[in-house]
């Protein structure tokens, strides 16, 4: 059984629409702002261990200590057998060591259901990985990096000066 020692920094929730969702959320739990990012770039993706395509949007917000991911999964090649379509979809946290961290998972059961880099194919690496039926969502880790930790940064910045006004934001307003 894995244990992380790691501080769970988001949990995502699966959704058909991540700007309805948004806005939803955004009104219901008074978070926000939301920062859409459509149609996500990412390469070098493998689920089950098979090269494959990933195709998916998200919405991110920050609520107290944590990230707020809203994420729809528009196509994904041999989908993870255990992916969920609505309710908990992962928590993710950065790991120090990525490829030590993708080992330890491993080797304590979790079974790696997907891995990828962001944008080209030297950007961030993440994966997830599905630790069975007791937890019944994925773990998501990312590559520990400078990008990671701005855009973390500036979203938790950003919900602090947040009164309400202007929920849902594109990613491409990010300068």
């Amino acid at each position: 059984m894995f244990i992380s020692k790691r501080p769970i920094i988001q949990i995502a929730y699966a959704v058909k629409d991540v700007r309805k969702s948004a806005f939803t959320w955004s009104k219901k739990f008074n978070i926000g702002p939301f920062y859409i990012n459509e149609h996500i770039k990412i390469s070098n993706t493998l689920v089950n261990e098979k090269k494959s395509e990933f195709d998916h949007s998200s919405a991110y917000g920050w609520r107290e200590n944590t990230m707020i991911e809203l994420i729809c999964d528009h196509q994904i090649q041999d989908i993870p057998s255990n992916s969920n379509a609505n309710g908990i979809h992962h928590i993710a946290w950065i790991a120090p060591d990525f490829e030590k961290e993708k080992e330890i998972l491993n080797k304590k059961g979790c079974k790696e259901v997907l891995s990828a880099n962001v944008g080209h194919r030297n950007g961030m690496k993440f994966a997830w990985f599905y630790p069975g039926d007791e937890i019944n969502h994925f773990y998501e880790i990312y590559e520990k990096s400078d990008d990671i930790n701005n855009f973390y940064s500036f979203l938790y910045e950003q919900s602090k000066s947040w009164k309400g006004e202007n929920p849902i934001r594109n990613i491409s307003d990010i300068n």
